[in-house]
């Protein structure tokens, strides 16, 4: 079921299962890709309570071992419809036997997605309904389309700076904490080509700034705002003509990592009763 919204200058189209962005256009331009399945199959899917894969697909949850799959569940399913208004909605999921059976937890989760005057304001809640600290990752996953050449593009970050990433091992499903490559140094800017994204994502564990605009030579593009969240990862499928810059409290596993879940890098932790706010914006420059 998809669900539109309008504003003066904008529109959006979600679909109601995994709350999955899937179009936004500000003053007749389109952002987001086209989810043409040669590719990617997928917009803009949500990460949560889960990024990426866990070392040896486990986890140690309260001594218990736990299975969650890749970039959470979230995604899966159809969200409850809380509220809606021309130019907003309000998405919420909440545990079933499907959850408990890999994330013991008693959460809900909601989304909120308002239209602003240029672009989208999307706002994650996470709220601990149980009686013990409850650990989780949360995140976001949203391709850009890049038409053209993908080499005409570059990334233009709110402060400078210096990332040493560590490398993706594909085959592990982790990344390897001792072995890494610099993407950029000392720079506000970041030339892209799709050499880049040949061993996956690129995880920028701390940036400095909290915000970056995808540019095109023309200086047209986007900016993508995300003060609540410590992380960012960029990525795209091979040769893909778009970008995914993606938000994030917390990360697959690395190679050294313990193992339990509340352990993990990033990882955020509610604890019982509280509620916890994750807002990133998407706006046309």
């Amino acid at each position: 079921m998809k669900i539109v919204l309008n504003s003066k200058n904008c529109s959006a189209r979600i679909c109601q299962k995994g709350a999955e962005l899937k179009s936004l256009v500000v003053n007749g331009r389109e952002l987001m890709w086209n989810a043409d399945p040669e590719f990617w199959a997928n917009t803009s899917p949500l990460l949560f309570p889960m990024i990426g894969t866990l070392k040896n697909k486990k986890t140690v949850i309260g001594n218990e071992e736990y299975r969650i799959p890749k970039h959470g569940f979230a995604r899966d399913f159809l969200l409850t419809k809380e509220s809606e208004s021309e130019s907003s909605v309000v998405l919420s999921l909440t545990p079933n036997e499907t959850t408990k059976s890999v994330y013991p937890f008693d959460f809900k989760f909601t989304i909120a997605y308002t239209l602003t005057e240029n672009g989208i304001e999307i706002t994650q809640t996470v709220k601990n309904n149980g009686a013990e600290d409850m650990p989780f990752c949360i995140g976001a996953h949203p391709a850009f389309a890049c038409p053209g050449e993908f080499t005409d593009y570059h990334l233009e970050f709110e402060k400078e700076e210096t990332a040493v990433i560590p490398n993706y091992n594909t085959k592990t499903g982790v990344y390897e904490h001792d072995n890494r490559r610099t993407i950029i140094e000392n720079s506000k800017i970041m030339p892209l080509n799709h050499d880049m994204f040949m061993n996956d994502v690129l995880h920028m564990e701390h940036p400095a700034s909290r915000a970056v605009k995808l540019l095109d030579k023309d200086g047209k593009g986007l900016c993508v705002k995300f003060p609540d969240f410590t992380g960012l990862g960029l990525w795209q499928a091979k040769n893909a003509p778009f970008l995914c810059i993606e938000p994030w409290c917390g990360s697959q596993d690395y190679d050294d990592c313990s193992g339990v879940f509340a352990e993990k890098q990033g990882v955020v932790i509610a604890k019982a009763g509280e509620e916890k706010t994750f807002t990133y914006t998407i706006e046309a420059v």
